[in-house]
């Protein structure tokens, strides 16, 4: 395993989207819509490095010019793609899978590519599963990869976080919740999930419950839409504020929360200190423009102020 606790191993989708505003501009022009570098997989990896972690991403991506400049771009963030596997990409449907986030925000259009990482590609992960000390995955990935994928990094002694900011269709069994150190999830989520696993009503409004269901998580980060985020142990939870503003975009939050906590984490922080800093880094994201130039780098988020400061904790 390597030395450096700040070594990272991100794996989830890599993909391109179409953004298309709601509205016209001042001027009554039509706004021209733009591509963007999508996907949670790109997100926590560009995030986590530009906070000064050493990432590497293994994902699966295609062939072609653009899945070059995805790759092109997130080397130039800092993060290590050398061992993505490249492949032509499959799609499920003909039909574009359209997302919208509230309506000042743009609806987002995209192919719903499969992701195509299977079981077995776990082994080509092997050199970064041993140079890492950290595996932050995402839900979406495919469900038999991410088994066996956290299950080997399990293996190796590194730490495992998921960030679950869209639940799977595939349930997501106990064996791999026995499995994961910290979870990541937003409100819509928590609520999906619990109702398709039976999970007990008084886990819904406290994350307290469910950490001292899965006796291996040791933390929980919960994102009650942009109002709220949680920071939970089987102990105790605190409630830290984000912004009373429905119009402020939603998405790529879990992406931003999942990054800074493991960051902060590998670092050595406790579980009190990374919340307080994946608040701020919450925080950031919301008050600026785009996605990837949204994510904040470490001296924007006065890290040494926030991580000594003591925080006004709420008992949920």
């Amino acid at each position: 395993m390597n030395a450096n606790g700040s070594s990272i191993l991100v794996s989830g989708r890599l993909y391109l989207e179409l953004a298309v505003e709601q509205a016209r501009d001042r001027h009554g022009h039509d706004r021209p819509a733009q591509w963007h570098h999508a996907g949670n997989g790109g997100h926590m990896a560009a995030a986590a490095a530009r906070l000064g972690a050493s990432v590497a991403l293994f994902t699966q991506v295609g062939l072609t010019a653009h899945d070059d400049d995805m790759l092109r771009t997130l080397t130039g963030d800092g993060v290590d793609v050398s061992r993505v596997i490249r492949r032509v990409a499959r799609t499920t449907s003909r039909h574009v899978h359209a997302e919208q986030h509230g309506t000042l925000q743009p609806t987002t259009l995209s192919l719903p590519s499969h992701c195509g990482l299977t079981e077995p590609d776990v082994d080509a992960a092997e050199p970064l599963l041993l140079s890492h000390q950290w595996l932050l995955a995402e839900a979406m990935l495919p469900l038999a990869f991410l088994e066996r994928l956290v299950e080997s990094a399990g293996a190796y002694g590194m730490h495992t976080a998921l960030c679950v900011a869209h639940l799977p269709e595939e349930h997501l069994p106990r064996r791999l919740w026995d499995k994961l150190d910290y979870l990541v999830i937003n409100q819509s989520s928590l609520e999906m999930l619990a109702r398709k696993a039976h999970w007990p009503a008084q886990v819904l409004p406290d994350p307290v419950a469910v950490c001292r269901m899965f006796p291996a998580l040791r933390g929980l980060v919960l994102l009650r839409g942009t109002h709220e985020l949680q920071v939970a142990d089987a102990h105790r939870a605190v409630c830290l504020p984000l912004t009373q503003d429905d119009g402020v975009a939603a998405r790529g939050m879990g992406a931003v929360a999942a990054a800074t906590l493991v960051v902060a984490l590998a670092e050595g922080r406790p579980l009190a200190s990374a919340g307080r800093l994946a608040h701020a880094a919450v925080r950031f994201y919301l008050a600026h423009d785009g996605t990837r130039a949204a994510l904040p780098f470490k001296k924007e988020l006065d890290w040494r102020d926030l991580t000594s400061a003591t925080p006004t904790q709420g008992a949920v």
